[in-house]
């Protein structure tokens, strides 16, 4: 048996040390032939176990296995380090050195996730904290929870895409963040969400089937309007670079807030003066903004008596497109790196 093992490490031994010193992938698969056919000097003491007893035949079996897997295994090995070598060595020999060297450009950030991450650092300096929810919503969280029942007209504002039955949508506004947050947490609250929404709308330069929208929301003691004013302020002189904006509040609707705000700003190209971006009017309509509802309140627990809040909301499209001058925010979603990249930086 001795004599036996001893051959079997000889034989592996020169198996390693041929494999070791191949050089190309061909001569690497006759060597693998030599060593693992039948007429391999390890096949040939395998023929050999016959003649031994049970635990003597038990033991080479053993030994010959393990040697054919160390063969296996740096075969394998052997055969990934030359083709590796073999393609590095073809790609030296197609390299052109009188080639012009091409000017590589780093891609950027999209201009409307550079806006949402603004806003989201902006507000974080007044204690918002950034929330993100699903996009896939249920009827009550997207439009019931917030004071729109199934025959309130203001659903018509909002037409959406309904998955099942009524009940399963792609959420229409970002809100339904706000629903959710208000429900898991208790006052003080103070959030800004951002995010995808979906309607039913014609493309047009105006309108898309899909964009973005941010919001926020602040529920503690003693909030007035005057909060609302303030802070909106503040951010937006941010957002915008420009502490010379002004808002005002104009009276509106929304079935989630009483009272109701349209909030416009100063326009930042003609100072309040007027001119063709803002209509001659000097001002500029940025978001929508009003008290939470009692009622929103009471539907998620909160009791509007001894607290009080207000929301927000508008889309990063509207901002950049101020900033900028845009005029249709199809181009924002073409992909076309030609109008991307002419685009100021956020």
């Amino acid at each position: 048996m001795q004599n036996l093992t001893e051959e079997i490490l000889k034989a592996t031994k020169e198996a390693l040390d041929d494999i070791s010193s191949c050089s190309d992938i061909q001569s690497l698969r006759k060597i693998s032939s030599v060593y693992k056919g039948k007429e391999s000097k390890l096949y040939k003491i395998l023929t050999e176990i016959s003649k031994l007893q049970g635990d003597e035949k038990k033991f080479i079996g053993s030994c010959i296995n393990e040697s054919k897997e160390k063969i296996d295994n740096v075969l394998l090995q052997k055969e990934q380090e030359l083709k590796i070598s073999e393609y590095e060595k073809e790609e030296s020999e197609y390299l052109d050195i009188t080639l012009n060297k091409e000017d590589k450009k780093l891609g950027s950030t999209h201009p409307v996730t550079q806006m949402i991450q603004k806003i989201v650092d902006v507000f974080s300096l007044y204690g918002f904290s950034h929330v993100t929810d699903r996009e896939i919503e249920t009827d009550w969280f997207c439009f019931q929870a917030l004071n729109m029942d199934v025959d309130h007209p203001a659903r018509e504002m909002q037409d959406t895409f309904y998955i099942e039955e009524n009940h399963i949508l792609p959420r229409t506004h970002t809100s339904s963040v706000q629903i959710r947050t208000m429900i898991k947490a208790k006052p003080p609250i103070r959030i800004i969400s951002a995010g995808r929404v979906y309607r039913n709308e014609n493309q047009d330069a105006r309108h898309s089937f899909m964009f973005y929208q941010y919001e926020g929301l602040i529920i503690d003691n003693n909030i007035s309007i005057a909060d609302l004013k303030s802070i909106l302020t503040q951010a937006l002189r941010k957002i915008f670079e420009n502490d010379k904006i002004d808002l005002r509040l104009r009276h509106s609707y929304f079935p989630y807030t009483e009272p109701s705000f349209e909030i416009d700003a100063t326009c930042m190209l003609c100072q309040g003066k007027g001119c063709k971006v803002c209509d001659f009017k000097g001002w500029l309509e940025l978001l929508g903004a009003g008290m939470v509802h009692p009622q929103v309140l009471r539907n998620v627990k909160i009791d509007p008596k001894k607290y009080q809040g207000f929301a927000f909301g508008g889309g990063p499209e509207r901002l950049i497109m101020i900033k900028n001058e845009i005029n249709d925010t199809r181009l924002f979603y073409e992909n076309d790196l030609r109008f991307l990249s002419q685009l100021k930086k956020l």
